[in-house]
Parts: C-alpha cells; structure tokens; sequence
C-alpha cells in the first residue's frame, strides 16, 4: 500500500475530521477557537513562518493520516507541561491521527516521510510529548512513548506522568548533498569507461517524482 504526502494547510484541512478542524487544544484552545479570525490568524502565523502545521497522508483519495508539527512557539500548550520546555531550535510533534485497520503502520510511515523531510530542511531536533506509561484510548494530543522510542526517540524529562522526547537529526546527511555527491560519482564511472572523447551533444533530462510513500511493514 501507498499513500501521498500533502502539507496540511488552511486548504488540506478541509480533509480533516471536524473536531480536528475547529481543535485549538495545542494552541492553548481548550474549548477550540473562539472564532473564525483567531483561527484565521494563527495559521497565518504558521504559513509564515513554517510553510504549514503538518503533514497528511492520503490514498485512494482517502485521508489515511495527519501528523502536526511546526516550531513550539506556534503551540502555547507546549509551555505548559512541568517536563518541558522545548529545544529553541526544535521542530515540535504535537498530535497525529490514523484511521483504517492498518494505523499504526501507516502512522509510522507518516512520521518516518515527515523526518526524512525535516532532515532534508537541515531541521538539527525533531521533540515530541508523550505519556510515561499507557496511552489513553483516542487521545490523539499526545504521542505513545513507546511508538517514539521505536523511531529512534530518547526521553529527555519527566514529569507529573508526560515525558519530553528527543531525536537528533544534525548529524543526518541532508538528501540534496547525497543526490550531489551520487552525480560526481556517476560522471566519474563514466569518464573512467569511456575509450575515447564522444561527440559532443546536448541533452536534457527532467527528474519527475510521484510523491508517493511506501507503507511501512
């Protein structure tokens, strides 16, 4: 199976269950925004100054996920909790959704396409909030703990039953330098096997990506 990724944004949020669209929880909304211009603002904000707040997962024409993410400062709610406070240079996980028999693989592969892109951004820390112990059933606010520590996520601090977890990306090699680094590699091989100077010619190529995300196992 595979899926599409899509920036969640004021136009991609149509998609999104109904009490995703008006939840303001990690805005500091507790009873959702109080109307349509505070809402209409804070994604300004968000568009601003991080391109959108997420990432969706569709196939089939079918939402199959959300993850929502941004720069903390976005997300009030993440002052509030006696574990924080976030890295200044961290991007902040703050909830995801999945639907289907098959969620948790493709929450994986969500979040695993939403890193290999934050990486390619040069983004150094990836954190995220999740519970000490068990999960409560349908709490999409916050993550599993042991769901991060399963995608290479550490737990920084504790406190009143949260936990603060963290998983570097500095030291990733960004995917625009491996594309360079695999076309100097390819001139050479060539130049290496080739007998003698071929004529010269001109030729153009165009790279064309689907966009489409294998399902994790």
């Amino acid at each position: 199976m595979i899926f599409q990724l899509q920036d969640l944004d004021k136009a991609s949020a149509l998609l999104l269950p109904e009490d995703c669209r008006c939840c303001g929880w990690w805005q500091g909304k507790d009873g959702g925004w109080a109307s349509s211009m505070q809402a209409d603002s804070w994604e300004e904000a968000a568009l601003e100054s991080f391109g959108g707040w997420g990432k969706l997962a569709i196939g089939d024409d079918e939402l199959l996920g959300m993850i929502q993410y941004g720069p903390a400062v976005l997300f009030s709610r993440s002052g509030d909790f006696a574990c924080g406070p976030t890295s200044v240079d961290a991007v902040l996980l703050t909830c995801s959704i999945v639907s289907g028999s098959i969620n948790e693989p493709i929450r994986k592969s969500l979040l695993t396409a939403v890193l290999a892109e934050l990486k390619e951004r040069e983004i150094p820390t990836v954190e995220a909030f999740c519970y000490q112990n068990e999960t409560p059933e349908e709490d999409c606010r916050l993550f599993d703990q042991e769901f991060l520590r399963g995608c290479g996520f550490y737990p920084v601090r504790s406190s009143g039953g949260l936990q603060l977890m963290r998983l570097e990306l500095g030291g990733m090699e960004p995917a625009k330098t491996r594309r360079q680094k695999t076309r100097r590699r390819l001139l050479e091989r060539i130049k290496r096997t080739s007998p003698s100077p071929a004529p010269a010619a001109t030729c153009q190529s165009q790279e064309k990506s689907s966009g489409r995300i294998p399902l994790c196992p």
